[in-house]
């Protein structure tokens, strides 16, 4: 039997696998402004709530990325 993919977004391979590679980007980047943060001149609110908000941006890049890598690249 024929299977159409009627409801299969129309991504490209590449266009999936960079999407990947940026969040991966944006991961590392929020990665390498942790020290940044903590070194800075800032309250201790201000570094806890911004630590808080860097480690969340590096945890759903990299969920996404791999989401992305599993979903539409084969």
């Amino acid at each position: 039997m024929l299977m159409l993919k009627l409801f299969s977004p129309p991504i490209k391979k590449e266009t999936a696998e960079s999407w990947a590679k940026i969040l991966d980007d944006i991961a590392k980047v929020a990665l390498l402004a942790v020290p940044v943060i903590i070194y800075g001149e800032t309250g201790v609110v201000h570094k806890l709530t911004s630590m808080v908000l860097l480690i969340l941006v590096i945890y759903y890049a990299l969920m996404l990325s791999k989401i992305i890598r599993n979903k539409y690249i084969p």
